[in-house]
């Protein structure tokens, strides 16, 4: 009974062994899709971006050595000032009165000199005379002229004379010093009224004004002092930026770079390394960070194509790009290329997949300087080799050596995923 139907059965047993044979034999596609492509030379950049803000190279703050109240302003905000402009007036009442004490002080002082230096000129030549008369006693009484009780009296009063002579020395010395201490508490007092104008120690702009007329300010001679106002020169502006410790070996003085500010977003501002830090400061997430100084280019502020007087003003934030290496016809693959695999002894290196028929080999590399889309390769690679390019995560996570792929178009990858 079951005659008619083996053809059917042996025939429908053919077909699917046939399929599992197509199957294992390779006939099905198998492998991952994946971008190819060939490794070309081309010039490369490596810069490192930072942040920072725009500063001047010099800014004065202007504090004042007097207390007192402020009479008169001489200056307005963003009024341009050469140095040595007179900028504010401190009430001079009390400086001057100081003066004229200490002229009286001196005359006084100078009067008593005067005394002084008579009566030293009084008690020497009353010494002088005594010594002539000691002199005439003395022989007096080696001839038995005179007793010894009289000559006694002799030596006496010129011990006393001799003794108010010393004394006057030391009252004219006193009297002359007390006329130098004087003479010094003139000039202090001078030098206190001439505190009381205020001068500008620098050219500039005034780009802070902190005070009003009326206003009683503290001078620098009694505590910290009040800041009256600042003085900018924008002749010469700085781009401080924070590096971290990873970038900053990159970096050298004179390096060129290009700063975009938020206030003139797509114009570039030009500039080069001024100055490297030789020590970090910590960051509020405890990290290290090091601030590198740059210096902008003055002849280049005209492309900002403003009508601001002053386009660049200390504070303006930005980011900058600082070139730090250019290789010229780098033999290169896109960055996305280089991945990390460990070797047979377990040592991480950077590696590329080599796509060669229909397998990914992952070949060895050493690599250079970077830009934001290609990598130098110095050494593992030749000009024209096909490296698989895409798609990232095969490339860094699922790819194996020797792993089986399959060569597609980008849209054709992308209509995939």
């Amino acid at each position: 009974m079951n005659t008619p139907t083996n053809p059917f059965k042996r025939l429908l047993l053919s077909i699917l062994g046939l399929c599992f044979l197509l199957t294992q034999c390779g006939g099905g596609a198998e492998g991952s899709n994946v971008l190819v492509e060939e490794t070309s030379r081309r010039s490369i950049t490596e810069k490192v971006s930072v942040s920072g803000n725009i500063e001047a190279l010099d800014s004065r703050v202007v504090s004042a050595e007097n207390s007192g109240r402020i009479t008169s302003i001489h200056v307005a905000l963003g009024q341009h000032i050469d140095s040595g402009d007179l900028l504010l007036s401190i009430d001079a009442e009390l400086y001057t009165n100081n003066l004229d004490l200490a002229k009286t002080n001196l005359n006084q002082r100078r009067a008593g000199l005067s005394r002084a230096q008579a009566y030293l000129s009084q008690t020497e030549a009353a010494w002088r005379l005594s010594e002539e008369q000691l002199s005439t006693q003395e022989n007096a009484y080696k001839k038995g002229l005179i007793s010894q009780t009289e000559f006694d009296a002799f030596q006496s009063n010129h011990i006393r004379i001799q003794g108010e002579y010393e004394s006057s020395k030391h009252a004219e010395d006193e009297a002359r010093y007390l006329v130098r201490a004087a003479e010094n508490s003139i000039n202090d007092a001078k030098n206190g009224l001439a505190r009381t104008s205020i001068y500008a120690p620098a050219g500039g702009v005034v780009t802070e004004l902190n005070v009003h007329e009326g206003e009683t300010i503290v001078g620098t001679d009694q505590m910290q002092g009040s800041n009256l106002l600042t003085i900018t020169n924008f002749d010469t502006l700085l781009f401080r930026a924070e590096v971290s410790e990873s970038d900053i070996p990159r970096i050298h003085v004179d390096d060129s770079a290009k700063i975009i500010l938020d206030a003139y977003p797509g114009k570039a501002l030009f500039a080069k390394v001024w100055q490297l830090p030789l020590s970090p400061k910590q960051g509020v997430d405890l990290t290290n960070k090091f601030e590198v100084v740059l210096m902008v280019s003055p002849g280049r502020l005209s492309q900002l194509e403003t009508s601001q007087e002053l386009p660049l003003r200390p504070g303006m934030r930005g980011n900058a790009s600082v070139f730090t290496n250019r290789a010229e016809g780098a033999l290169s693959v896109p960055l996305q290329c280089v991945t990390v695999r460990p070797n047979n002894e377990g040592v991480i290196e950077n590696v590329v997949f080599i796509y060669t028929g229909g397998k990914a080999v992952v070949q060895q590399v050493v690599t250079g300087i970077q830009d934001e889309q290609y990598i130098e390769i110095v050494a593992g690679l030749e000009e024209g080799s096909s490296v698989i390019s895409g798609p990232y995560d095969a490339i860094a996570n699922t790819l194996e050596n020797h792993s089986a792929v399959i060569q597609v178009k980008e849209e054709e990858l992308f209509e995939e995923e």
